[in-house]
């Protein structure tokens, strides 16, 4: 009995002392002990006088999977638990595949209990233990890997398990951190990982055995993924300089873990800092696809020196960065306006931060908009729509006109527009205008403006037709009534002549490129009533704008879409296969299936979110491999040359799959923050706008059109904001993907189709809704802005040549008509009498 006591001792004590080797560097490979490589700075002694008696004390027999079963008794912190959990978790799936005997364990039955219960919102309700960055293709959920209940790990998935500053990758591991802070954060790379793969191969040249094809090598070493990856192969290959191709692969794998883990710590404020004062562990791992072992790595060599240096808590968009997008801009002015409003506002200044200031002097700037606005002392422009230095590019006279094309205004407008790569101008009036007064009163007292000193006649007479408009419209109202009819006609009439005077701002707004905005500002409450685009846009600019009609055309639910099974055969068996493993998954039939081989070639793309936490691969109880999982915060797509939109694009150009999935939540937690951000919200963190901005687009038109429905209850509109804000996010997230090269070339080639489904939050069923309504309309406004802007942002468009809607690339052009393809074949055939063929 003593002797039983004292062994048992000796395990838990040496339990805790193996959790501390774990948890300071010590590396577990395939559960035995590994050479501790990276000792963390204030425990690295203790460590390493650790090791020798974890092994006299046979703790490594526990993780070999030995007979002894004794458990730690006792742990230092949660962490420890916690990790301590997960290893043990991995240890049960490595056995369960070795014996071939992974099955659900029950859990489906417990998924539909999760989701049936608060509407979905059960499954948010648990802690998050652990939130993990791993790739897009691991062959399995991580849930699955480390053996955990699904609800307490939240999973960010993304091609090279990489990130960037201030992406939707950071900004999907900071909104975690904002709600509940998990105490653990695990950078999950994989052996013989594909995109580092590639990286390896285009920097070893001729030494790599396995060479891609001359096509697919070019098109994939223009992508900006690559470019994040690079970075860990040279490491590599200084530290393996005649290493073989496997060898430098393996090390690049491991370096890559931590170029993210310090890409994380060195960019986002909120994360070092919870690292530094200890509420978060940030820690490496590497998973094994061929056995599905986890080899923890610990925590980076130089933490203590990342943590000494606190990043910015803010970023700012310099002209390195990607232009804004017009939808996204709008958006934020409109949010910016409201948190003015409602006294929420100038929390987002960076005066004190040197950093910052230095990169926009030195970087250059970036701005999302061009305002015209009025020289009025009560308009500040910045002050209303909550901007900082670097955000707008403003531009001010009275009465907020456009003079003539030789005027300064028009001159520095096009400047922002072909060099600062803006692609929204708002024109902003605002109320009680002392111009605008003055030019209804004008027209009352029928002054000749001829006879007035200086140049104030000058300055009335641009503004004069408005207020003679104004007073005729309603000549019994009010001279206040009338002032404020002639101000919005003042606007409308500034936005004409912007596009009658400038070729660059016409040839923009014709071929979609950019928008004009109308609004007027009350001085009184601060609010901005929001104008739009000019009701004659289409006759000014002499052609039919399809995307100008969907966006400003009340939005009818994806009840009315076609095209839902797909036109290619391919494409008609992968979302049978979703289809059908989703209905086994809702009746509790669904059945994980253990990894046979590495060389399955995926079937789908799908672009899931991170906030909903039932693995997407149960979620169709697809074989590992079949589909290529990519989660980020809001089922968003991001910006063209960033790390999601970069994942999504390699993936098409390496795996060809049929199909792209957008697929989101009926109850998103990101939608509820933006409808939240429309109505005078405090701003939240910088990383977490970058998702946001992209997801006011679509609240920003759900809360607009719900709004103008004076039927519904509250409660109703509510709902109905929520389902179109929904619907509209997986829309926009499909529009930006449609603008890319990649992506285009292979819709229109028949070899991919994107489609859109909806996950219900309450039951698990997905329903899947086809091509975007107005694909074609999408890529050929693409191909116009492409063939238009081939050299440059400032080329201009002749009028005369515009006489019907999109003559220069016309009809006979082979590269704007959709395949029409038959579902029995797998050969795209081109046809103009396809569904899409025509607008």
């Amino acid at each position: 009995a003593d002797r039983n006591k004292m062994r048992d001792a000796a395990r838990a004590r040496g339990a805790r002392l193996l959790m501390a080797a774990l948890l300071t560097g010590a590396s577990i490979a395939r559960g035995g002990v590994a050479r501790d490589r990276h000792r963390r700075v204030d425990a690295g002694a203790a460590a390493a006088r650790s090791r020798s008696s974890l092994r006299s004390l046979g703790c490594a027999l526990m993780l070999r999977g030995g007979r002894s079963k004794a458990e730690p008794t006792v742990f230092n912190s949660e962490q420890d638990e916690i990790v301590w959990e997960m290893l043990q978790g991995n240890r049960e799936y490595v056995r369960q595949r070795k014996e071939a005997a992974l099955d659900n364990g029950g859990h489906s039955h417990e998924y539909l209990q999760y989701l049936q219960e608060d509407g979905g919102g059960a499954l948010r309700q648990v802690k998050v233990k652990a939130l993990i960055i791993s790739c897009a293709r691991s062959f399995a959920p991580m849930d699955h890997i480390f053996g955990a209940d699904p609800r307490a790990l939240l999973s960010v998935r993304v091609a090279g398990y990489t990130c960037s500053a201030a992406d939707s990758v950071i900004g999907s591991v900071e909104w975690a951190l904002a709600d509940r802070t998990p105490p653990i954060l695990i950078v999950v790379g994989n052996s013989n990982n594909d995109i580092v793969a590639t990286a390896v191969q285009h920097a070893m040249g001729g030494r790599a055995p396995h060479k891609l094809n001359e096509q697919l090598e070019q098109q994939l070493s223009d992508s900006s993924l690559l470019n994040l990856v690079i970075p860990a192969v040279q490491d590599a290959m200084q530290r393996q300089p005649n290493g073989t191709y496997e060898e430098v692969l393996a090390l690049a794998c491991e370096m890559n873990v931590w170029r993210t883990v310090e890409t994380l710590l060195s960019s986002s404020k909120t994360i070092n800092e919870a690292a530094a004062d200890g509420r978060l562990r940030v820690v490496g791992a590497l998973l094994d696809v061929s056995s599905g072992a986890v080899q923890l790595m610990g925590q980076h060599p130089s933490l203590a020196e990342l943590v000494k240096s606190t990043p910015s808590g803010d970023v700012v968009r310099t002209a390195e960065d990607a232009p804004v997008p017009a939808a996204e801009a709008a958006a934020m002015l409109y949010a910016g306006n409201l948190r003015y409003a409602s006294g929420k506002g100038g929390y987002n200044q960076f005066s004190g931060d040197q950093k910052l200031l230095c990169k926009l002097c030195e970087s250059g700037q970036n701005p999302v908009s061009v305002v015209v606005g009025c020289a009025d002392s009560r308009a500040p422009i910045e002050m209303l729509f909550d901007m900082r230095p670097g955000d707008l590019f403003v531009l001010r006279n009275a009465g907020n006109t456009c003079a003539s094309n030789k005027g300064s205004l028009i001159g520095s407008a096009e400047y922002s527009i072909t060099h600062l790569r803006t692609k929204v101008l708002v024109i902003t009036g605002h109320t009680k205008c002392g111009a605008v007064t003055a030019a209804v009163e004008a027209v009352h007292n029928n002054i000749d403006l001829s006879s007035v000193a200086g140049s104030i006649g000058t300055l009335l007479a641009d503004i004069i037709d408005a207020a003679k408009k104004a007073v005729a419209t309603i000549p019994n109202a009010t001279v206040v009534e009338q002032v404020q009819l002639a101000t919005k006609f003042n606007v409308f009439n500034t936005i004409k002549k912007l596009i009658q005077y400038s070729d660059i701002v016409y040839t923009g707004v014709k071929v979609e490129e950019l928008q004009l905005i109308g609004a007027v500002y009350n001085i009184f409450s601060g609010e901005i009533e929001w104008l739009g685009e000019h009701p004659e846009i289409e006759k000014l600019c002499g052609r039919e704008m399809p995307m100008h009609r969907w966006n400003s055309t009340p939005y009818n639910t994806v009840q009315s879409w076609d095209n839902k099974s797909g036109r290619s055969a391919r494409a008609v068996n992968a979302i049978r296969m979703m289809e059908d493993g989703n209905t086994r998954f809702v009746t509790g039939r669904w059945h994980y299936k253990s990894p046979t081989g590495l060389d399955v070639t995926p079937s789908v793309i799908v672009l899931g979110g991170s906030e909903y936490r039932v693995p997407i691969e149960d979620l169709f109880d697809v074989d590992p491999g079949r589909i290529i999982v990519q989660r980020v915060l809001g089922s968003v797509a991001g910006m063209q040359e960033r790390t999601a939109f970069s994942s999504i694009e390699y993936s098409i150009a390496r795996w060809a799959p049929p199909v792209l999935l957008v697929l989101v939540e009926s109850s998103s937690p990101i939608i509820e923050a933006a409808i939240k951000q429309l109505r005078g919200q405090y701003l939240p963190l910088a990383p977490i706008r970058v998702v946001l901005n992209h997801v006011m687009v679509s609240a920003l038109r759900a809360v607009q059109q719900a709004e103008k429905n004076s039927t519904l209850t509250s409660a109703g509109q509510e709902l109905l904001i929520t389902q179109l804000a929904t619907e509209l996010n997986c829309l926009y997230s499909m529009e930006l993907l449609l603008k890319s090269k990649v992506v285009r070339e292979r819709v229109l080639s028949g070899e991919l189709e994107l489609h859109a489904a909806i996950m219900d939050s309450g039951t698990g069923k997905v329903r899947f809704f086809g091509e975007h309504p107005r694909q074609m309309e999408i890529m050929r406004a693409a191909e116009l802005r492409a063939k238009t802007y081939s050299t440059g942002l400032s080329a201009t468009l002749p009028r005369e040549d515009w006489g019907c809607p999109f003559e220069p690339l016309g009809d006979d052009d082979p590269a704007l008509v959709l395949p029409n393809v038959d579902s029995q074949s797998s050969s795209p055939q081109k046809s103009r009498r396809g569904k899409f063929a025509t607008v």
